[in-house]
């Protein structure tokens, strides 16, 4: 894409769930590290031999407790916040909106540090002007310090699952595969702070902002504070956002398709991927209010959310959707989701392209646009609108153009029959292949003995480490694995991307637990149903869920692979005790190829749950 002046530049951004908390736009940012450990990095295959750093993952508990062992913490963040004088709260504002309102901010505005100069090394700040604040205290790391004040307060609002991810794509494009950003974080000025805000002294000049930024000052403190409530959030949180949303929507009027106050509650609920009772709330909606474009766009996103329709088919709805209102940024968004999911590059590219370049979309949304031409390659039908009307089913299309050809695992052709999954007697799983390698890629059953399960927290996929005694350099980017642990390094890397493409289509971050089977069920019933398996980008799509099975089944429930032969994928076979051997991506094949006829995933994962659990009692 020849990208126009008006397309937002961001290098790094720091995510809490799908919520942009801060980014820089002209490089790493500094306070944000403090929040992982360097072995929660984000590594992605870019090319055939190389395998780069394009970010950190961890959750919010995780991010919490790190902040904590530094010295900053909630209470340290409100603590901070009760020092700062009303009067030099007001004086470092920035605009009328911040002002009037400082009285009633608390950690989480009065720290929010939203853009970073990388160059500067300071954080601008939401509400106070925290780049002057931060020289006018002199401390040492003020300024990261004071954002780790605000990301203190704002871990502590949402629930401890919830994911945090750092995108520093854009920053590493261009250095060296083996490069690494994780650095530690000095925060040794955050204890100071309190004392050092209870003696400041107003500024003699306040911090002045150009009147004709004040509109767009106020809407963007708006969108910021509005966006925070989520399903989980506290009855205190839900009292304070409302103090806060009545005094900034005063002067600023809702409009568009969810201005209405139940709608909002409703997209919320969505965005936190709480998909219950949304059918009947709106039913009541429109027995009340009759229909309109915003319920049938939060009709289409419950359903894509719950897996219950094709992301085609909720594709054309929200384009059409998005076709009559220019500025329903929300349903361009997920369109462009959707589009993607059902394998339709060119037609996420342009609803992404155009939010990227839309001014008024709000930040979140367009950073996720940015994403997602960052992952797709535009074609001469990317600036094309797609075709919008009655949405009708269709035969599968599938779009493999954006599907990486590595992390290899070998060019065998697609398999022209169901691979077989025989029941065999025990001692039987244990006879290698006959075109196995002796030694090479068969485990001995030694190495399966039946013991007590290992409870097992599950992981966020997009960062999964890779197994014990493995290195990035075990296997090349693009080498054929040989052996188990070859094997688990080429799942883990697949595993990694497709659990991207799923933030990506859904908004959801996967772990490798039952839950993410569930997701890849919903989601190949409704994209392959009917499509045949035979086909080369089918098989490649099927792979990569069947590569994420076989992780969940080694992580989860101790699973190691016994035959990698150089044989279609589809047959190669993991062991989960002496006497349960599985196929798992041959699972995937026979579960899109005999749709109702087989059993769900869902179900097959329990079983085998249960009976690895039974065995090791």
């Amino acid at each position: 894409m020849r990208a126009s002046s008006s397309v937002l530049s961001v290098l790094t951004s720091l995510r809490l769930g799908e919520r942009v908390l801060v980014r820089s736009d002209d490089g790493l940012l500094e306070a944000e590290y403090a929040l992982f450990e360097g072995n929660e990095i984000v590594l992605r295959a870019t090319d055939p031999v190389s395998v780069r750093e394009v970010g950190y993952m961890t959750t919010a508990h995780d991010a919490l407790a790190r902040l904590a062992r530094a010295g900053v913490t909630p209470q340290l963040a409100e603590q901070a916040a009760r020092s700062i004088r009303p009067d030099v709260a007001a004086a470092f504002a920035r605009g009328t909106a911040a002002r009037d309102l400082t009285p009633q901010l608390g950690a989480y505005e009065l720290f929010e540090g939203a853009t970073f100069s990388a160059a500067a090394r300071r954080y601008e700040g939401a509400w106070l002007d925290l780049a002057a604040l931060a020289e006018a205290l002199g401390l040492p790391s003020a300024s990261a310090s004071i954002q780790a004040l605000h990301l203190a307060a704002a871990l502590s609002e949402v629930a401890p699952t919830m994911p945090v991810h750092m995108s520093t794509a854009a920053a590493t494009r261009e250095r060296r595969p083996g490069e690494r950003t994780h650095t530690k974080v000095a925060l040794n000025g955050a204890l100071d702070l309190p004392a050092a805000l209870r003696a400041l002294d107003p500024p003699r000049e306040p911090v002045q902002v150009d009147a004709a930024k004040e509109r767009r000052l106020r809407q963007a403190l708006l969108a910021r504070v509005r966006e925070r409530l989520g399903a989980d959030s506290s009855p205190g949180l839900r009292a304070h956002i409302g103090e806060l949303e009545m005094a900034l929507g005063t002067h600023t009027m809702q409009l568009g398709p969810l201005a209405d106050p139940t709608l909002q509650s409703i997209e919320r609920r969505l965005a936190g991927g709480d998909a219950s009772g949304v059918e009947q709330q709106l039913d009541e909606v429109e027995r009340s209010r009759g229909k309109g474009p915003g319920t049938r766009y939060l009709r289409a996103r419950a359903a894509l959310l719950q897996g219950e329709q094709a992301p085609r088919s909720v594709a054309q709805v929200l384009s059409e959707l998005a076709h009559e209102d220019k500025g329903f940024h929300e349903a361009a968004l997920v369109a462009a989701r959707s589009w993607l999911a059902a394998g339709e590059d060119a037609h996420a590219r342009f609803y992404a392209r155009k939010l990227a370049e839309d001014q008024q979309a709000p930040e979140s949304e367009r950073l996720v646009a940015l994403e997602i031409l960052d992952e797709t390659r535009a074609t001469s039908r990317s600036h094309m609108p797609p075709p919008v009307g009655a949405a009708t089913e269709s035969a599968p299309q599938i779009a493999v153009a954006r599907a990486h050809l590595f992390p290899s695992v070998g060019d065998v052709p697609p398999p022209g029959m169901l691979p077989n999954l025989p029941s065999l007697p025990p001692q039987n799983f244990w006879n290698p292949p006959a075109n196995a390698t002796p030694g090479a890629n068969v485990d001995s059953p030694s190495r399966l003995k039946a013991g007590p399960m290992v409870r097992y927290d599950p992981e966020l996929v997009e960062s999964l480490s890779l197994p014990a005694g493995a290195t990035e350099s075990t296997l090349g980017t693009n080498d054929l694995p040989r052996t188990p642990v070859e094997a688990r390094v080429t799942m883990t890397r697949l595993s990694r991307d497709l659990a991207r493409d799923y933030r990506l289509w859904y908004g959801k971050s996967l772990r490798c637990s039952v839950l993410a089977v569930d997701a890849m069920q919903a989601h190949l019933a409704h994209r392959f149903a009917g499509a045949p398996i035979s086909d080369a980008g089918v098989a490649w799509e099927l792979r990569r869920h069947g590569a994420l099975l076989s992780e969940i089944f080694a992580r989860a429930l101790g699973g190691v692979w016994v035959d990698i032969g150089p044989s279609e994928p589809g047959y190669w076979a993991m062991l989960l005790h002496p006497s349960l051997r599985v196929l798992p991506i041959g699972r995937v094949y026979r579960f899109v190829a005999l749709g109702h006829r087989e059993k769900d995933l869902v179900s097959y994962y329990l079983d085998l749950e249960a009976r690895v659990r039974d065995a090791s009692v």
